[in-house]
């Protein structure tokens, strides 16, 4: 079974992000930290104010995730 660090990683992935890049990683953290929050949705941004909360409830995993997979990586 896939891990929440592992989901969230993919998710960015799907954005478009290498996840096995530092440079790549450290692009997904800087998009993470300014991107509207109904981007953080795997649907495309709406606008909506749900999906704008829901958005903002993930942010801080995702970048948790993005964080943790930047340290490993540079271990």
């Amino acid at each position: 079974m896939n891990t929440q660090q592992e989901m969230n990683l993919k998710f960015i992935e799907s954005k478009g992000f290498d996840i096995y890049d530092l440079k790549g990683l450290h692009e997904a953290l800087k998009w993470l930290k300014t991107v509207d929050a109904d981007s953080l949705l795997y649907s495309e941004p709406t606008g909506n104010e749900f999906d704008n909360k829901v958005g903002e409830m993930r942010r801080p995993m995702l970048i948790s995730s993005v964080e943790t997979a930047i340290k490993e990586f540079r271990k």
